[in-house]
């Protein structure tokens, strides 16, 4: 399949930064708005029944993406490597006070959830979590708020733009049902959102080989927005495809996943030591504004690895994971999006 880098120029405030849960279920009801009537292949029921074996698309999450004009830093997940040994850091100080330093920069480091696109591929290339650190301690990496990129992108790009994005809870009013006022049982509550500069943008990565029939699908997310509180006016976002794009060395069978992912254990090597990752849990609901509302719309709850994890393939295919039913509504079964979105690379400075 192509990949295709997908831009979101945000016009409101958001709830979160859309996972590829999110994605994958607002472009489902997408599908379902656009094509409902269709009755050949394009129809939901028969892509979702062909998913697991044959995916019309594989969508990673979405990534900070800061532009402005012709110049651009799209970010990725910090991937999940093997932390650096305490003989390591001991290593590095020349003095015992020096390591103390090096532990209080090493977990200022961690803090890290986003790394730029040129950090991201010296690390496919093989440079460990060890080498990539002593940059930074020596001041060759800046680490703004959770975005880790190189000095060079620091001072040319970000430091002009000062981008920016501020997550801050929100008040909100809820009102009595009875007064329909906010007296009697009606209270206060807050929400979180996200607010961004113009400079501060989103990005995903799409595999698809038909993206002309997921335009007007954009078209339509446009307009009705994506995650939480769209009822509202939140979750609106300009949406670009911007370029068909390559990423990874195809010759490596090691992977980080740009996406949540449900794993299928028989297609990854159990016994690689190159297995770093991180366990989640998760339970989410089912979009109850149409065919589903005043119905149970909790999920059961599934156990995501979350983006940035490293794995091992048995052998190299376009995608990996599973796609369980998580519940059944008037017969319907909902489905519940795990495939990784497989980045290959010399990780870890072997094959």
């Amino acid at each position: 399949m192509k990949i295709y880098q997908i831009k979101l120029t945000p016009s409101s405030s958001f709830s979160s930064l859309p996972s590829s849960d999110t994605l994958f279920g607002a472009i489902c009801w997408g599908i379902r708005r656009i094509y409902q009537d269709s009755s050949d292949k394009n129809s939901l029921v028969d892509i979702l029944h062909e998913f697991q074996l044959n995916p019309k698309f594989v969508i990673s999450s979405t990534f900070p993406y800061i532009e402005e004009a012709n110049t651009a830093i799209p970010f990725y997940p910090r991937p999940i490597l093997e932390c650096i040994s305490a003989s390591n850091i001991n290593k590095m100080a020349q003095t015992k006070k020096e390591i103390v330093c090096i532990i209080s920069r090493y977990k200022e480091f961690k803090k890290a959830e986003y790394v730029s696109a040129s950090l991201f591929m010296k690390i496919l290339n093989g440079t460990s979590e060890g080498e990539l650190f002593k940059i930074f301690y020596n001041g060759g990496i800046k680490l703004t708020g959770k975005l880790l990129m190189d000095d060079e992108e620091y001072k040319t790009i970000f430091e002009k733009l000062n981008p920016g994005s501020k997550s801050m809870a929100v008040q909100k009013n809820s009102t009595d049902r009875l007064t329909m006022s906010t007296g009697g049982e009606g209270q206060t509550f807050y929400q979180q959102e996200y607010f961004t500069s113009p400079a501060f943008k989103l990005h995903f990565l799409m595999k698809t080989n038909e993206i002309d029939f997921f335009r007007p699908v954009f078209r339509y997310l446009k307009d009705k927005g994506i995650g939480g509180n769209r009822s509202v006016g939140k979750g609106r976002f300009k949406i670009d495809i911007l370029n068909e794009v390559s990423i990874g060395d195809d010759n490596s069978r090691k992977f980080f996943t740009l996406s949540r992912y449900i794993p299928d254990v028989k297609q990854i090597n159990l016994e690689s030591p190159a297995m770093f990752y991180e366990i989640f849990p998760y339970r989410s609901k089912v979009d109850s504004e149409a065919e589903f509302k005043g119905k149970d719309v909790w999920k059961s709850k599934v156990m995501y690895l979350k983006e940035g994890s490293c794995f091992e393939a048995n052998e190299k295919r376009e995608f990996y994971g599973r796609i369980p039913v998580v519940k059944e509504i008037n017969r319907q079964k909902i489905y519940q999006n795990g495939l990784a979105f497989p980045v290959f690379g010399n990780i870890g400075g072997s094959r």
